[in-house]
């Protein structure tokens, strides 16, 4: 084992072999013939691959598991059409309704564990932006700057939810079609920092700086009492165009094409 500063606490320890995005998504998104598909802006092909690196003692890869991953990876959408998440927020009523847009206020439903969501979504944000998890690369993944500390403390349970920050959490409603997940990335908002990962049935966004919206504030599933959930078909729809726009250029492996177009119907 790897002995050095631990990104996490800060302490000199034994480092562990840990995943950007959860080990148990690479299962979940596994194709009929095993290797989930591998997405960037080069190329879309069927790949085995996982990225993890050594950055955490052993005791902090195990608060990111216990205080978020292990109560969020069994409520994701699966491949058999069950999505158990949604099914914790049809058991109160909404709060919002506009066309096919819910809100849902979380902290009503009572089998939902609010701060487990908010820390899964933030150590996946928090360790896109100590590593640039490519090979060759040493630029982060994405660029939290002087904001990157904040979430580090709050992942340490030292302090609240960063008060510069807001967390979004959009729920796409059954059938969820495309079962797969995207790593962090930088989102179009030209007024202040947005960044954004999905996971099956899922999508995170993280607003940063002095400059988020008042309305986009007010919608933070972390902070606001309520704990908003947004659900939304729409959200499907957004997470195949970022896909569209990130992959045009891709080359696509023949191992994934049958897979890419029956996406599209």
């Amino acid at each position: 084992m790897k002995v050095d500063i631990c990104r996490l606490c800060l302490e000199k320890r034994q480092l562990v072999d840990g995943h950007l995005m959860s080990r148990g998504l690479y299962d979940l998104c596994k194709t009929p013939d095993d290797d989930p598909i591998f997405v960037s802006n080069k190329v879309i092909m069927q790949s085995g691959r996982q990225l993890k690196h050594a950055l955490l003692c052993e005791e902090c890869d195990g608060i990111l598991s216990r205080e978020g991953e292990s109560w969020v990876l069994p409520l994701l959408a699966k491949v058999d059409g069950t999505f158990p998440l949604f099914d914790l927020l049809q058991t109160v009523a909404p709060d919002v309704t506009a066309g096919d847009l819910r809100g849902y206020a979380a902290s009503r439903a009572r089998e939902i564990d609010v701060p487990k969501p908010t820390h899964f979504a933030a150590g996946i944000f928090w360790k896109a932006s100590i590593h640039s998890w490519r090979g060759g690369e040493t630029t982060p993944l994405i660029e939290l700057g002087k904001y990157r500390e904040s979430l580090r403390v709050f992942l340490r349970s030292e302090t609240p939810f960063p008060e510069k920050m807001a967390l979004i959490v959009g729920v796409v409603p059954p059938p969820v079609k495309t079962i797969n997940f995207c790593y962090p990335y930088r989102g179009s908002a030209s007024d202040h920092h947005n960044y954004l990962f999905h996971i099956p049935g899922i999508e995170f966004a993280l607003l940063v700086g002095n400059t988020v919206p008042a309305g986009q504030k007010a919608n933070c599933f972390a902070s606001h009492p309520l704990h908003p959930i947004i659900v939304s078909a729409g959200i499907s729809e957004a997470i195949k165009g970022v896909v569209r726009g990130v992959t045009k250029k891709a080359h696509r492996a023949k191992n994934v094409m049958r897979y890419l177009d029956r996406g599209r119907n």
